[in-house]
């Protein structure tokens, strides 16, 4: 995720009523009574063969029986959400409403919206998980929806993209299920404080349109098909670049979701201010005895990166792409090799010097204010984000021209894991891979960059 900084700065800009009745309608009426008197014969005549049996048989006659609806929800709400699901991929509009409370207008409207919006996804998969543990109910709710039975209950749902996912995308969501007449059928989503931890897709927000290569999917809003093609394009040459940087296995594929602006894209991958970023690599996590990586995506913020030139967008894209590439290895790699890796894969390409593709680290050292210290963690999600970025590009670019690129890439993969290195981890590693240790390495790497940056 880089700073939404251009690089170099000055290169960016940035039916009708139905006819009446037949005349022999009169005739078709007495044929009708005739009917029925030969049917309350008939019946009679069953009383009476019954012997006489008529208590509950003659008072059930002049009603309806109720048609039974099963209450048990741990074993109906999956039946009704696996429907939902079918829907989806068979395109079944009918289908997808049936499974909605018509009772509740405004949010079966707003479900009909929604099934138009997803009929353009290309889903290749998609289900519901429902945990029965996580069930709940109350009188407020039952009052609220006019029902006798309520349920609460949040929702995974696991999708693929044709031709795209290797992996399914994981996302939570939220519904309130109404016992009706005929079944439980969904009345609107969870509560206020499940609805804070709901998912939004980009189809949550408007229509959607796809453009496409082979290797690349690009999901955007009408309206942004130029952006959305110059994406395509750049992603398409991103591959090679990567090849040439990483040789660990990963999809070789890419989906990136243009939203209409930034605060779509902040709803997207649940993040407050996207003012300074320009694109995030996202994906969802699956916990167990070890965590998996699923259904990466990369959301661009529209606002800063509709103006890049082709050398920005290109750079931006293979930095997302390589994030994507080396996602696999865990959340555990400290941010000093996440973000350097994936700017030293972008610039390699590039070919010029190191004050000139690193401007803020350029501006640091000129000012004489560079610490020759690595940057933690939270320096990435600091006001000095862009430094901490350009040294940890620097760094990685020191490891590989002292080292070699196999080092390099073997000194992210000693950190890889779910959670981040301990102290003594994180010297073992550097000691492991480069054959000093953390603060050695530190001292040299701050010297080569003074040196770098008074010849750039």
């Amino acid at each position: 995720m880089p700073p939404a900084t251009q690089w170099p700065p000055a290169w960016g800009t940035p039916v009708p009523p139905p006819p009446p009745p037949p005349r022999r309608r009169a005739g078709w009426i007495a044929a009708v009574v005739a009917g029925l008197l030969v049917l309350a014969l008939v019946a009679a005549v069953l009383v009476v063969r019954s012997g006489g049996q008529g208590g509950p048989a003659q008072r059930a006659a002049g009603r309806r029986v109720a048609t039974q609806v099963s209450a048990n929800p741990v074993a109906d709400l999956p039946k009704l959400l696996a429907k939902r699901a079918k829907a989806v991929t068979n395109d079944d509009r009918t289908a997808f409403l049936a499974t909605v409370d018509k009772r509740q207008k405004t949010y079966y409207k707003a479900q009909a919206t929604l099934f138009a919006r997803m009929r353009t996804v290309p889903f290749s998969a998609f289900a519901y998980r429902l945990d029965p543990r996580e069930l709940r109910s109350g009188a407020r709710l039952k009052r609220h929806y006019r029902a006798e039975q309520v349920q609460l209950a949040p929702v995974e749902v696991r999708y693929r993209f044709e031709h795209q996912d290797a992996s399914p995308v994981l996302a939570r969501e939220s519904f309130t299920f109404v016992l009706t007449g005929s079944g439980w059928r969904i009345a609107g989503p969870g509560d206020s404080r499940m609805r804070r931890r709901d998912d939004v897709e980009i189809w949550d927000s408007g229509q959607v349109e796809t453009v496409r290569s082979a290797r690349t999917l690009i999901v955007h809003h009408p309206g942004d098909e130029v952006l959305a093609r110059r994406l395509l394009r750049v992603a398409d040459r991103a591959y090679a670049q990567i090849g040439e940087a990483w040789t660990g296995p990963w999809e070789r594929k890419a989906v990136i979701l243009v939203p209409r602006d930034q605060s779509e894209a902040e709803r997207l991958v649940g993040a407050r201010d996207l003012s300074r970023v320009a694109a995030v690599a996202s994906s969802s996590v699956e916990s167990g005895a070890a965590d998996s990586v699923l259904g990466n995506r990369i959301v661009v913020n529209t606002d800063n990166v509709v103006g890049y030139n082709d050398l920005n967008l290109q750079i931006l894209v293979t930095h997302e792409m390589t994030h994507v590439a080396t996602r696999t290895l865990g959340p555990g790699v400290p941010l000093l090799l996440v973000e350097g890796f994936a700017d030293w894969a972008a610039l390699r390409p590039v070919g010029f010097s190191v004050g000139s593709t690193r401007p803020a680290l350029n501006q640091r050292v000129d000012s004489g204010r560079f610490d020759g210290l690595l940057p933690a963690d939270s320096e990435f999600r600091g006001r000095d984000a862009a430094v901490a970025y350009d040294e940890g590009s620097a760094f990685c670019l020191w490891v590989a021209d002292t080292f070699g690129a196999g080092k390099l890439r073997a000194l992210y993969r000693k950190f890889r894991g779910p959670d981040p290195p301990s102290t003594s981890r994180l010297e073992r590693g550097f000691k492991d891979v480069l054959g000093i240790s953390r603060k050695t390495a530190e001292r040299r790497w701050a010297a080569w960059v003074r040196d770098q940056f008074r010849r750039s």
